[in-house]
């Protein structure tokens, strides 16, 4: 005997939606797959341009949320394999420590506390990662760094409209989650509105800008232009009126001045001080105004960031601390404390000391790459970012733009490069002991 299969109503409203999506995921696979250049470009239109909380929840209860910019980098991460010959970096170790640690992290208690760490550092850390691994191995590093310059200068072009005009597009789209009732709605310092863009937040925005500035420098354009696009970059940032997103972008630009000698010409070094410096006056009295406004606000919140080192001794070396709980409302809390504003710290109550004591000395590493001047663009970029690191969470699109810059940072110290982050060809990629007559010579700045 046949049996009729049939669906309700609403079966049919969640199936077909379900079977739309599938059929456009294979449909831009294919399209993305002819084109590495552009996988990897609508994968960071994605991370600059769409909200987080245009995600989808997944798992059986719907209780996990997947990311828009990690949703399309399932997609880019198929369609950029098969990849050369890949060598291992001492970064790859760190992430497989981190997810290591995250898995044995279920059997120390506070299972579904750690459940939830592991699928965010699944979701927002290694798929990151993992693209800006690969994404080297199939696209000349300095198209990528071009890309990322072209993307986040429009990113700090909207950030000064909204700052001058107190608009943002992206919180008019609005979504029935848990996402935008965090992220969609606008601060405030000192009674003026803080620019957010598509990020859901302001740190999370001037700190992706700061992170940009680097790569951007080690674009292959002309002075003008770089020059222009940083300068754009410096001044979202400014309406962002993070002071850590400023002292990140301030310190990115001092450092790639200092160590990116071969990307950045004489002249290039001094015209970017003078522009440092002419935007460093312009915009001094603004942001003097807006924190002389918020009175104690500024320093209520690096009070707080202070306090959060009692938390320190309740880290276990491997799994969640002693001091998280959640509550009837299934809010997480450290101690008293329920937002930590220290992704170092953070790391240490969710993972484990293990995993920060690795995390810092990766950081160590870059400090030393830098200072023997054998640092890539993108770990130039990390470098500068230390500030933020202590002070601020991953929170948002930024956690996820880290976590790339990481993995292009650890492809691109691994590949032959000159001190500019210049990429050598495909033979040079497979056989990485060919000696520097193997290679394409580098690309000498514009400038």
């Amino acid at each position: 005997m046949f049996h009729t299969l049939t669906l309700t109503g609403p079966a049919v409203d969640k199936t077909l939606p379900l079977i739309l999506a599938v059929v456009l995921a294979f449909a831009g696979f294919l399209v993305l797959r002819r084109s590495p250049k552009l996988a990897v470009s609508v994968w960071i239109c994605v991370l600059a341009f769409v909200p987080i909380w245009l995600g989808v929840n997944v798992g059986f209860n719907g209780n996990y949320y997947l990311p828009p910019a990690t949703a399309a980098g399932l997609l880019v991460i198929a369609a950029l394999i098969p990849l050369p010959r890949m060598r291992l970096s001492w970064l790859d170790g760190l992430l497989v420590l981190v997810v290591v640690a995250a898995i044995c992290s279920l059997y120390t208690g506070s299972a579904s506390i750690a459940m939830s760490a592991l699928f965010s550092i699944v979701t927002y850390y290694v798929i990151a990662y993992l693209i800006g691994r690969f994404a080297p191995m199939r696209v000349d590093a300095r198209w990528l760094h071009g890309a990322i310059a072209i993307v986040f200068t429009g990113v700090a072009v909207l950030a000064i409209i909204e700052g001058l005009t107190h608009w943002n597009p992206f919180v008019e789209i609005h979504a029935s989650n848990a996402m935008y009732t965090i992220w969609g709605s606008i601060q405030e310092r000192g009674g003026v509105p803080r620019a957010e863009g598509a990020f859901g937040h302001s740190i999370a925005l001037g700190s992706s800008l700061a992170l940009a500035i680097p790569l951007t420098l080690a674009a292959p354009f002309r002075l003008w232009v770089r020059a222009g696009m940083v300068l754009l970059m410096l001044v979202g940032t400014v309406y962002t009126f993070s002071r850590i997103g400023m002292v990140c972008a301030l310190l990115g630009l001092v450092l790639s001045i200092l160590f990116m000698r071969d990307a950045i010409t004489r002249k290039a070094r001094i015209t970017l001080v003078a522009a440092m410096l002419a935007v460093s006056a312009v915009v001094f009295p603004l942001v003097t105004a807006v924190f002389d406004d918020a009175g104690s606000e500024a320093s209520d919140s690096a009070n707080y960031r202070g306090d959060l080192v009692s938390l320190i001794g309740t880290m276990n070396p491997i799994g969640v601390a002693s001091s998280a709980e959640k509550n009837s409302a299934g809010n997480l809390y450290f101690g008293d404390f329920r937002s930590i504003d220290s992704q170092l710290i953070l790391t240490g109550l969710t993972n484990g000391t293990i995993v920060l004591i690795g995390i810092l000395v990766a950081l160590a590493g870059g400090i030393i790459l830098l200072v023997r001047r054998k640092a890539s663009p993108a770990t130039i970029a990390l470098v500068a970012q230390i500030p933020a690191f202590a002070t601020v969470a991953l929170i948002t699109q930024y956690s996820i733009f880290v976590w790339f810059v990481a993995g292009l940072a650890a492809t691109t110290q691994l590949i032959p490069l000159s001190t500019a982050g210049v990429m050598l060809n495909t033979r040079a990629v497979e056989h990485p002991r060919h000696t520097r007559s193997d290679a394409r010579p580098p690309v000498r700045s514009a400038a």
